[in-house]
């Protein structure tokens, strides 16, 4: 089991920064983004928050799944936001804990595309996870086809996903994922051409 960040049991969330994005506790004044983010249409269709999501479920997600989660060692989960304004971003973090492994788990908002926000906030993530919570490997996991996540992953250098039908749960049904790795010793770049579709309006 990766080693728990100090003071876990308090929740006290260690801060991560590299001066433009930071990673911090989420707090009561992230619950309308919050909110927000998770009632996108590209949240609703490619992660597995409920539903209609209201500010009801973004409060009882900051006040009670993430400090239960945190302290019982099961998934450590931190608000992303602008380093100037404490803007939130979106969230980002560990879950599906096992031994030294972890998957990486982030919903950013519209209001974030675009900016390189969660490619920053998702390189803290991983040299955090690998460098002082001791994991060796961290997984990615997407809903085919959500190619932009897969770029994404690519960006962080994790490796050529593998599929696999059926894989991921969401909200009762199951559905095709791609699966991709990431070692701690592994270059944090693309290992190979990006293979995916070209951003829209691209030359062809």
């Amino acid at each position: 089991m990766p080693a728990r960040p100090d003071g876990a049991g308090d929740y006290d969330v260690p801060v991560l920064t590299d001066g433009t994005v930071v990673l911090r506790r989420l707090e009561e004044r992230d619950v309308p983004q919050l909110a927000r983010n998770c009632a996108d249409p590209a949240a609703a269709e490619f992660t597995t928050v409920p539903l209609g999501y209201t500010e009801s479920d973004a409060r009882w997600y900051v006040e009670h799944f993430v400090p239960e989660a945190w302290r019982a060692g099961r998934e450590y989960n931190w608000a992303a936001a602008d380093a100037a304004t404490d803007r939130l971003y979106g969230t980002v973090g560990f879950n599906a804990l096992r031994g030294t492994t972890a998957d990486v788990g982030l919903n950013f908002g519209p209001h974030a595309r675009g900016t390189g926000a969660a490619e920053a906030a998702c390189r803290l993530l991983l040299d955090h996870g690998f460098e002082q919570l001791g994991l060796t490997y961290a997984y990615w996991v997407a809903k085919v086809p959500n190619w932009a996540s897969r770029k994404l992953a690519w960006k962080l250098g994790f490796r050529s996903p593998v599929r696999i039908d059926g894989f991921m749960e969401q909200r009762g049904a199951s559905v095709d994922a791609w699966i991709l790795t990431l070692g701690a010793d592994d270059p944090r770049a693309p290992r190979t051409p990006w293979d995916g579709p070209p951003p829209p309006g691209a030359a062809r």
